[in-house]
């Protein structure tokens, strides 16, 4: 029986989805088997400050958790491919903190009203605005949800940028099918969703 730390001993990477491409829908097929395992990551993510970039068209390719930071080369790479965001996928960026970044920007980006055009400026390198704030209450609770999810799914127990969770509604009322990966794995459902 797999436990959740066996998905990333099956196939090293977490490649899984970027497998899947050709066996059928983008980072489905290959982890089908692990949906048990995913599906508690769900409501985690859900706690999290995130900005929300609605699907360009119907969101039929489902939603997307993206952690992400300005300071990350692949990051920078998909921000620059995808600036107006996707057709068919609903992103939800969650910034995820490096080191020595300023918590007063942080929580500014963390704000439930961060728009995103503060997004893209962050992303951009050009943020200047910030909060009184220097709490550091809501990055600590990004990073423990990452490293919930690197203790229980990535060997190494190490968590790097971008990592994505992708959530698609299934066949049957109110069933959610799980994946998650780096961007060798979804990127063929976000080079589908451009």
């Amino acid at each position: 029986m797999l436990n959740r730390r066996s998905l990333l001993a099956v196939v090293p990477g977490l490649l899984l989805a970027g497998r899947a491409a050709v066996a059928g829908t983008p980072g489905i097929v290959a982890q089908a088997g692990f949906q048990k395992e995913l599906a508690p990551f769900w409501d985690q993510l859900a706690m999290l400050p995130s900005i929300h970039e609605p699907a360009r068209e119907a969101a039929s390719d489902g939603v997307c958790y993206m952690f992400t930071n300005k300071d990350c080369a692949v990051c920078q790479v998909v921000h620059r491919q995808f600036p107006k965001g996707f057709r068919k996928l609903e992103m939800r960026y969650v910034i995820y903190p490096w080191p020595g970044e300023p918590y007063r920007e942080l929580n500014y980006m963390y704000r439930p009203e961060t728009t995103l055009a503060d997004y893209r400026t962050y992303m951009d390198h050009h943020l200047t605005a910030t909060v009184p704030s220097d709490s550091g209450a809501q990055a600590d609770l990004v990073m423990a949800v990452a490293a919930d999810m690197a203790a229980q799914l990535v060997e190494g127990d190490s968590f790097g940028t971008p990592f994505f969770f992708h959530a698609v509604e299934g066949a049957t009322p109110g069933e959610m099918i799980f994946s998650a990966g780096d961007i060798v794995a979804m990127g063929p459902l976000l080079d589908r969703a451009a």
